[in-house]
């Protein structure tokens, strides 16, 4: 298993590397920014960092580590006169051992593989919960496109466009940006289907129908907010349709950049999709969006224009027959039953459970049989 030894005494680092190679793939740094600058291209599960160094001492190495590799496992190595400085090392970067100079070559080899481990069980905890959070999510939504396709349609079309959101503002992990634009729309489970119809058509709305949508962040939130390590999307979900400027919210209400950026582009996301819906163009949409500013961060506002400067590369729609529908094509229109109930809304992905739905129906001669889609 690959670990870092760092310090500013070449002597000590090669009598380090000499212990320690038989069992450990071992790199070296001369002092700390040395440290950081391999960290970004070499992976690692262990740093011993010595404590007096020139520079950054091994207390701020250390730390700087535990903000930008919070899986590394940190040791660090001190004098007998640095007791203050190794309970600031403890506190500031959450080190799992300090160990006292000079230390006995089999008490260095016990506690960094004991170290190694600790990295191993935490990174199989930490996927095998990524694993099944993904699971879980995706559950989530194909039940809702079962339940409520119009609702799932919409939700895809928002999600792509957070996606495009996050490529633009180079986001480097957009997976939870994602979730939360997704999840955002469990709560349309409770709108009876003609208002989720009138909702993705962009129709006016009456007063009662209103409230019932608006209600639709806070039931998505409380079911959310059930599901373990997705606190933050659930806080997300209950603040997407607060103002970036705070206008008309209520007090505990973030604003600004105070507001959870997954929030910031969710409201931009659902407002535009919700613009396309009732204006004939993209740019006229925007040009919508750009007259209530305030609404929005401008930098993520900024980066929507930009999204739409690149040509469409998808090419025109074409008109496929049930029995060619393969799964990644994206469904272009909304299809319709021959009873005129919305069976899978447009922006929806096909995939293989999607197509023995249709089949059923085109079966019973209750869809027709081609459908236009993209890809």
């Amino acid at each position: 298993m690959p670990i870092l030894l760092v310090d500013d005494e070449v002597a000590i680092l090669d009598g380090l590397r000499r212990q320690l190679r038989k069992k450990f793939q071992v790199h070296t740094a001369n002092g700390g920014a040395e440290a950081l600058e391999l960290l970004q291209t070499e992976p690692v599960t262990v740093v011993v960092s010595d404590m007096r160094m020139p520079q950054m001492d091994g207390a701020t190495f250390l730390s700087r580590v535990r903000a930008l590799h919070p899986d590394v496992v940190r040791i660090l190595l001190t004098g007998q006169t640095d007791t203050q400085a190794a309970i600031t090392a403890v506190n500031e970067g959450q080190i799992y051992r300090f160990l006292t100079k000079p230390c006995p070559p089999e008490v260095l080899l016990e506690e960094i593989g004991n170290a190694v481990e600790l990295n191993r069980l935490l990174t199989a905890e930490k996927e095998v919960l990524g694993t099944t959070l993904r699971r879980t999510v995706e559950a989530l939504t194909a039940t809702l496109s079962l339940a409520q396709p119009a609702a799932f349609g919409r939700a895809v079309r928002v999600t792509r466009t957070v996606t495009e959101l996050a490529e633009a503002l180079e986001v480097k992990d957009p997976w939870e940006l994602e979730v939360t634009a997704m999840l955002s729309h469990l709560g349309a489970v409770t709108l009876p289907p003609a208002v989720l119809a009138k909702l993705d058509a962009g129709r006016p709305l009456t007063e009662e129908e209103a409230e019932m949508v608006a209600r639709i962040p806070a039931i998505s939130r409380d079911l959310v907010s059930t599901i373990p390590r997705l606190e933050g999307v659930a806080q997300a979900i209950g603040w997407h349709l607060a103002r970036y400027d705070g206008e008309g919210s209520a007090g505990d209400v973030p604003r600004g950049e105070d507001l959870p950026m997954a929030a910031r582009i969710l409201r931009l996301a659902a407002d535009f999709d919700a613009g396309m819906s009732q204006r004939p163009s993209v740019q006229a949409t925007i040009s919508a969006l750009r007259a209530d500013a305030g609404a929005y961060d401008p930098h993520v506002l900024a980066a929507l224009v930009t999204s739409h400067d690149v040509p469409d590369t998808q090419g025109p729609p074409r008109d496929v027959d049930v029995d060619d529908l393969e799964p990644g094509m994206v469904v272009f229109d909304d299809v319709y039953t021959t009873e005129g109930v919305l069976l899978i809304s447009r922006g929806t992905e096909v995939t293989d459970p999607l197509i023995l739905r249709i089949e059923n129906y085109a079966r019973q001669k209750r869809v027709e049989r081609r459908i236009r889609v993209h890809g």
